[in-house]
């Protein structure tokens, strides 16, 4: 398993390293070839997640899950 996660900057819109290491922690023990992204925007984040196996771009209340199957485009869900 590979995490990737970007090095945050001014457009970073969540707690980036706090859910980065959540994700960390839940994938312990997975032994699967994937990658998996966490970014901090919605602007080159759903991009950047894209490209991983599973993708999460936060924003200010929302995340983007650019591979969501059931829907080609992704989706877009209200988080708190």
């Amino acid at each position: 398993m590979e995490l990737i996660s970007c090095p945050t900057c001014g457009r970073t819109q969540i707690n980036l390293i706090e859910i980065a290491e959540q994700v960390e922690q839940r994938l312990v023990g997975l032994d699967k070839p994937i990658k998996v992204a966490v970014m901090g925007c919605v602007v080159n984040g759903p991009g950047e997640a894209r490209e991983a196996d599973v993708g999460i771009a936060g924003g200010r209340g929302v995340a983007d899950f650019p591979k969501r199957r059931s829907n080609k485009e992704g989706s877009r869900e209200r988080i708190s």
